[in-house]
Formats: C-alpha cells, sequence, structure tokens
C-alpha cells in the first residue's frame, strides 16, 4: 500500500534519485498528526529529502527537516465533553458546533502557518520543492505557501472530503446519492436524511467559502498581495489522498484524481508492547476489552468515568483503559495507561472487543486487526463511521448520551456472543 501511494505521489515529478518534498499540516490535531506521519517517515526512509511544516514532532531522520507550528496552550483540538454533549442529540446542533469550532482552529492555524518566521524565510529565499503535500481540512493558508514557492500540489486528509473540497476536484456531492459524513445516516439513507445531508452540505460550503475561506484570503494578501484566489489555487491540484475506504465510507463518483488510502497509517511492527501489558494480555484466562476514545477528547463527565469504572468492576472479562486518570487503584481485571501501542494491542489474539470513539483511525485498525466495535461517538464523521459500523456487521453503537455500564455491557455481550 505504502509502495502505491508514494509512486502515485511521485508520478508527475521529473526522474530523479530523489526529491525535495514539502508538506505543509496546519491543523494541530494528533490523530491527524499520525496519519500523515506515516507517509512522511515512509518518504524520509526512502531517501527523498522531506521538509514538514506541522506541530508534533517525528522520529529524527538525517534527510527529514521539521518547522513547528507554535501551538499555544489554549490552541488546541481537544474538546469538552460535558459541554458538548449538551448539543449531541441533534445532527444540526452538532454541525453548528463544529462550524463553530472549525472557523476558531482555521483562523489561529492560519495565522501561525504564515506569520511562521521560517516560512517566511523560505518564501523569501524562494527555496525549491518538486512537490509539496497540503493538507485538505480547514484552512487553504497551506495552499497560498505552495504558489508562494510554485511547487506543483498534491492535497491529503486525514479523513473523507470536507463538502467543499468536492467542487474543486470536479466531483459531484449530490445528497441523492452522496451521504454528507458529519452525521450518521449511513449509505442508504431515507428521504429525510437526504434532505438533511443536502441542508448541511449548502450550509457548510457557505460557512466556509464566507467565514473561513474569506478570512484566510484576507490574511493571505495582508503578507502576499499577489496571491490569487486561494479557491482556484486549489483547482490546480494534481491529485488528493483520502483517508477513507469505500466498503466502510460507502461508494463515491470520484475521478482519477482521487485516490483512497484508507489505514495508510497501519504498521503492526512499529508499535511495541512493553513487558507489563504484554503480560497482562498473554496471562489473561477470558476475552479483552480495549477501551480508548483517542486524543481529542477530554473532561469527560463524571458520571461517565463511573460508569466505566462500574462496568470494569462487575464484568468477569479484562479491560485495557487509555485514560488519564490517575486518581483510580483499578481492580486486578484493569490495565490503565495514559497511551497505548493500538494497533498492536488490536490485533494481540485474547483481545476481542474495542469500546471506541469511531475517529476514523480507529475504525480503520479495528477492521485491520479483526476487532469488533462497542462505538461510542463523539463529534466529528465519528457518528457515521459507528453508523458504518453497525451498517457493515462490525459491531453496535451506545449513544453518550444513554451511557451507563449496563449498556456497555449488554453491547459487549451482544458482540462477543455473535463472534
Amino acid at each position: 500500500m505504502r509502495i502505491i501511494i508514494i509512486s502515485l505521489l511521485l508520478s508527475f515529478v521529473v526522474k530523479s534519485d530523489s526529491f525535495k518534498i514539502l508538506c505543509i499540516f496546519p491543523y494541530n490535531g494528533r490523530s491527524h498528526h499520525i496519519f500523515y506521519s506515516s507517509l512522511v517517515e515512509e518518504l524520509a526512509n526512502k531517501g527523498h529529502d522531506v521538509t514538514v511544516i506541522n506541530y508534533h514532532p517525528l522520529k529524527k531522520l538525517p534527510n527529514l527537516r521539521q518547522i513547528f507550528l507554535e501551538n499555544e496552550e489554549n490552541v488546541s483540538d481537544n474538546r469538552n465533553i460535558e459541554d458538548y454533549m449538551k448539543g449531541m442529540s441533534n445532527d444540526l446542533l452538532r454541525a453548528y458546533d463544529n462550524a463553530q469550532s472549525l472557523k476558531y482552529l482555521a483562523y489561529t492555524n492560519c495565522r501561525k502557518l504564515i506569520s511562521n518566521p521560517e516560512v517566511q524565510e523560505m518564501i523569501k529565499y524562494r527555496k525549491f520543492y518538486d512537490v509539496a503535500v497540503v493538507e485538505q481540512f480547514m484552512t487553504d493558508c497551506g495552499l497560498a505557501i505552495a504558489y508562494k514557492l510554485d511547487a506543483p500540489t498534491v492535497g491529503i486528509t486525514a479523513h473523507t472530503l470536507m463538502p467543499w473540497t468536492y467542487s474543486r476536484l470536479g466531483a459531484p456531492n449530490n445528497a441523492a446519492y452522496v451521504h454528507n459524513h458529519y452525521f450518521g445516516s449511513g449509505t442508504t439513507p431515507n428521504i429525510l436524511n437526504r434532505l438533511k445531508s443536502a441542508f448541511i452540505n449548502f450550509s457548510m460550503n457557505i460557512f466556509y467559502k464566507n467565514f473561513i475561506q474569506a478570512t484566510d484570503q484576507e490574511m493571505v494578501n495582508e503578507l502576499y498581495p499577489d496571491v490569487p484566489s486561494l479557491e482556484e489555487i486549489g483547482k490546480n491540484m494534481s491529485l488528493i489522498m483520502l483517508n477513507q475506504y469505500f466498503p466502510l465510507t460507502g461508494p463515491r463518483l470520484h475521478g482519477p484524481n482521487v485516490i483512497e488510502i484508507g489505514g495508510m497509517q497501519i504498521n503492526e511492527d512499529a508499535q511495541i508492547i512493553d513487558k507489563d501489558l504484554r503480560k497482562f494480555l498473554d496471562t489473561s484466562d477470558t476475552e479483552v476489552v480495549y477501551l480508548s476514545f483517542g486524543t481529542v477528547a477530554t473532561n469527560f463527565p463524571q458520571n461517565v468515568i463511573d460508569e466505566i469504572k462500574s462496568l470494569i468492576a462487575k464484568c468477569k472479562l479484562r479491560f485495557i483503559w487509555k485514560t488519564d486518570i490517575s486518581d483510580w487503584s483499578p481492580p486486578g481485571n484493569a490495565f490503565l495507561r495514559k497511551w497505548m501501542p493500538q494497533v498492536s494491542v488490536l490485533c494481540h489474539p485474547k483481545v476481542m472487543a474495542f469500546i471506541t470513539h469511531s475517529g476514523m483511525l480507529s475504525t480503520s485498525e479495528a477492521i485491520h486487526c479483526g476487532v469488533p466495535v462497542v462505538s461510542v461517538p463523539l463529534f466529528g464523521d465519528q457518528f457515521a463511521n459507528g453508523f458504518f459500523a453497525v451498517e457493515n456487521g462490525l459491531g453496535v453503537t451506545v449513544d453518550l448520551t444513554m451511557f451507563n455500564s449496563d449498556a456497555l455491557e449488554n453491547a459487549l455481550s451482544k458482540i462477543l456472543q455473535d463472534k
């Protein structure tokens, strides 16, 4: 898979022993970083000269240079779940909340990208790159950097296409058969969900172009008045790579310039299970349940945490829980850590279920390892991912607004008995 991706990425540049590649990832989400780092590190390992503009550190490699964007304490993609739960029961409220979060993060990430001294120096001296790989999520300021460097552009996302990206690729986004991936309607939506999808698509496009892209354009032109329409620059992308896979996310009508690379981040050999965790897994005489809500969710309500503790206490299963909780002495059937080698844990033969927020990375990793899921979606595309998991027989869903230990126990019983 990775060889195919790299071949596609470099197919339009001149033949050479190695290429100078610029990667621009202005969003500070850690899950996005995990996905992109698999490509960046593989390109560097293949001998290419790679420069990355991002927020998070990568492996130190001799031909890999990083330009770090400042990540202020209050500029985070973390979400306070207690506040977010207030609007979880309504698709339109969720869409509105997502839009407001994107607006703030887009402005901040764009400003930090174009005002970075190293980025400005790169543009001043017209540093040469064979190709620029630019994230296509919630800001187009990375496209302006590639334009100023006169670098051919390849797009990449850590998710499915955003609604405003279809038009620049010449791809149809008809809600009659292309579902919006930001609410859970599945691949065969009814007429009401199609109308809702059309409304959300229309609203997101208007919001993005008038409140995010227009602000991006203004900030970019303050520094670089010669930069043309960011939308027009986006239409000149050579191709875009998407973290999706049609059996899960549903078939969509794309041209040859759209490449699905879902699961690119999966590498069992790259993650080592330490001695204590391996002992907990290997010595288990019953099924093991892995529990993680990803890298974004923070500040769960105490009642949610208490329900998880209650589940662990009353079940005869073993649990591995990725959590920041430090003030609880778990029973012997639980293993808690702030970080887990997720793919290696999921692929361990004793792990039989995964309680997850249904982020795209976690969903693809569960599929890779053949582990059924109990999906507890929180925000963004997770509702759709959870819906597709149910639709494809990969697991069940528990609504966080009705979250309790009994619901989790019933969900686990269902997927463990159906195995």
